[in-house]
């Protein structure tokens, strides 16, 4: 049984040793951080773009767009479909009430659209089915517009025009929202930064065009690309000799977040280089408290202390001190976590996975790089080890 005053005494030499272990423990918890913030951030902007569904486009035999509103009222009520937005953009001029004059991509959007695709309603209220069904002369527009031209992100119940082919169209601002990375903004290729949103059946007024360019589909988990055209084709909803297409998004999401985890594996992977150094500075600290310690284990061996009781000892001593690394890495690491959360207003979390498995890592590897020091140390002759003290 080691008291507490030998204990303390004995576990000195092994302060470089708990330093890496801390160090390599404090690095992992800052890549378990990254990763879990990393990850949910990620499935959340790609929920935000739809990248949990589909869009799709029907086409005629002579590759001109027909996706319109027979199709889009028949996906509303397929079961395998959990929301629908229409889409249908422009480029337009328009101008706003203090005379500013700006090129926008004005977008035609359902209701739904706000939880299809990344829109943050910011002030006002969204679109309405109201809206939808009188084509109401309203619409959204995006905060960039509001901060550019009026100093102020609030600037709901102000009017803009719209200048097109049919004439000037005065449409009130009933909201202001934050696009962020909507995959509306990844369709534009950001080539034209001004966004405003109306009513699809408004934008079908104002342009004189019908149809849409696409539709979005959030689409119920397991739903295949062949479920969407198998009930398409059944539904009868399109001529005969149209094809449909359909950019399976959910796909793609799930190669995104593969390459995004191999991604963090590799992080996690060169932050396990400080796992080796901390091994080794570990057998170091082993070794040195063996050399310390030859009298004593001189001593011990002498009075019929077993190679095992001295292994048992040593190996004690550097995963005691692992553990204390272990400790001090994992509550710093904690801290800087809530202080995190604390500044960004936020609710992240530790991936709890990669941190286990450094945790265990480092256990198993201070007691595998003990081992030899504290053989060596089990095997030592009595008279030599009393001598050189």
């Amino acid at each position: 049984m080691i008291n507490k005053e030998y204990f303390l005494k004995a576990i000195k030499p092994y302060t470089m040793a708990m330093i890496s272990v801390f160090i390599s423990i404090f690095s992992l918890s800052v890549v378990s951080m990254i990763s879990s913030v990393g990850k949910e951030k990620i499935n959340a902007e790609l929920d935000g773009v739809g990248m949990n569904g589909m869009t799709v486009t029907a086409y005629s035999n002579y590759k001109e767009n027909i996706t319109d509103i027979a199709l889009y009222n028949s996906l509303r009520k397929c079961d395998y479909v959990n929301r629908i937005t229409p889409v249908r953009y422009d480029t337009m001029e328009i101008s706003l009430s203090n005379g500013n004059e700006l090129q926008c991509l004005c977008w035609g959007i359902s209701p739904m659209a706000k939880d299809v695709v990344n829109l943050k309603q910011m002030y006002g209220r969204g679109i309405s089915d109201g809206d939808i069904n009188n084509s109401s002369l309203v619409c959204l527009i995006d905060e960039s517009i509001a901060l550019q031209n009026y100093g102020r992100s609030n600037i709901t119940g102000k009017d803009l025009y719209i200048t097109t082919d049919s004439g000037v169209h005065k449409l009130e601002i009933i909201g202001v929202v934050n696009k962020t990375s909507s995959l509306l903004n990844g369709m534009s290729g950001d080539i034209i930064p001004n966004f405003i949103y109306l009513p699809f059946t408004t934008m079908e007024n104002i342009s004189f065009e019908k149809g849409f360019d696409q539709l979005i589909i959030n689409i119920k988990e397991g739903t295949t690309v062949e479920n969407i055209i198998g009930y398409i084709k059944s539904n009868a909803v399109l001529p005969m000799y149209s094809t449909i297409e359909i950019s399976d998004l959910s796909r793609q999401r799930d190669n995104i977040n593969n390459i995004t985890e191999i991604a963090f594996l590799m992080l996690f992977a060169i932050s396990c280089v400080a796992l080796i150094v901390c091994s080794i500075s570990v057998a170091t600290s082993v070794s040195s408290a063996v050399s310390q310690a030859k009298h004593d284990i001189g001593i011990k061996i002498s009075i019929g202390a077993s190679k095992l009781n001295i292994m048992s000892e040593f190996l004690i001593l550097s995963v005691s001190a692992c553990l204390i690394g272990i400790f001090f890495g994992i509550s710093i690491g904690y801290i800087s976590l809530g202080i995190v959360n604390f500044i960004l207003k936020e609710t992240f979390s530790f991936d709890t996975g990669l941190l286990v498995i450094g945790v265990s890592a480092t256990i198993f590897l201070t007691a595998t790089f003990s081992l030899y020091p504290s053989y060596k140390a089990a095997s030592m002759i009595p008279i030599k080890a009393l001598s050189r003290e």
